[in-house]
């Protein structure tokens, strides 16, 4: 370290020498040069100016930064007051908004209520539909029974009239059809209420002294069909042989005819065995052929002169 320091000293001691030797002065340090003389204080007259212009700006700079904060802290003032503002009021809305909820839900259970009552309200009325609609198809049966009636009542008070006529001119010719047998072109007919299969029913009729009713025109057909009603009905017609025969033997090929189209076909998809032998009326009154164990209902026939 001494070393650098003496070699310091050696080139400055050699540097003034040349300065000497070529007539020149020695040039002085800057620091020495400036502080010598007026120069030192026009220095500290140019440092003091800046640092009076620093301390200006400084405080210019600090006043602004005062007003700042200051506006700043009013803003905060302004804006947390209008926030505490707008808080109370929603907390108030929110205190109207609860009641109307409350308000609301109170409606929607006296609404539930009222709904609950229209419900109970509506079963009562379908109950009643119901007892209603029963009641309404007891009275229609009880009227159709009754009109069965009468009108049974009519065609027996017909045949009680003939058989009184009959008694008083002494006429012992049988012109009379028996008590609940219908007259129509010389005939009696009776009509079933209940059903059997075709054998049993033709036996039936055969105890009465009649057989199965024999259609031998469109007028008998007629007749016939308006006694019946919509009821499956069997007629005096059957092809045990495959040969179509009227049970008092009347022609068959030459006779009136009424089958439904496509009939008689004897099917035998019907499960019970065979085909379909046995003719019977349709609900329209055509005719078809079906298997004679079906259990319909039927017409007896008989001529005056065999009745009674």
């Amino acid at each position: 370290m001494s070393m650098k320091y003496e070699n310091f000293q050696s080139v400055e001691s050699d540097k003034k020498s040349w300065w000497l030797r070529n007539g020149l002065s020695c040039p002085q340090p800057f620091l020495q040069n400036l502080c010598s003389g007026a120069r030192p204080l026009l220095f500290c007259l140019g440092l003091s100016l800046l640092l009076l212009i620093g301390i200006c700006v400084i405080g210019s700079q600090n006043s602004k930064f005062q007003r700042e904060l200051v506006t700043l802290g009013t803003n905060f003032s302004n804006v947390t007051s209008n926030t505490v503002a707008e808080l109370q009021a929603l907390h108030s809305q929110d205190g109207s908004l609860q009641e109307t909820i409350t308000s609301l839900k109170s409606e929607v259970g006296n609404h539930e209520q009222e709904l609950q009552a229209a419900r109970s309200l509506k079963d009562k009325v379908v109950s009643l539909e119901s007892k209603l609609e029963k009641e309404q198809e007891e009275l229609k049966k009880d009227y159709s029974e009754m009109v069965l009636r009468v009108q049974q009542l009519a065609k027996d008070l017909i045949s009680l009239n003939c058989h009184m006529a009959a008694l008083k001119s002494n006429d012992t010719r049988n012109t009379c059809c028996p008590l609940n047998w219908l007259e129509h072109e010389g005939s009696c007919y009776w009509f079933s209420h209940t059903g059997k299969p075709w054998k049993e029913a033709e036996k039936y009729c055969q105890l009465e002294n009649g057989h199965l009713v024999v259609i031998n025109s469109r007028e008998e057909q007629n007749f016939v069909q308006e006694h019946t009603g919509s009821s499956y009905t069997w007629i005096g017609l059957s092809d045990p042989e495959g040969i179509w025969k009227w049970v008092d033997g009347t022609d068959y090929e030459t006779n009136f005819k009424n089958w439904k189209p496509g009939q008689p076909d004897d099917w035998h998809g019907h499960g019970l065995g065979g085909g379909e032998d046995c003719a019977h009326y349709l609900s329209d009154g055509r005719w078809n052929d079906d298997v004679c164990q079906r259990p319909y209902r039927w017409i007896c026939e008989t001529s005056l002169g065999k009745a009674g």
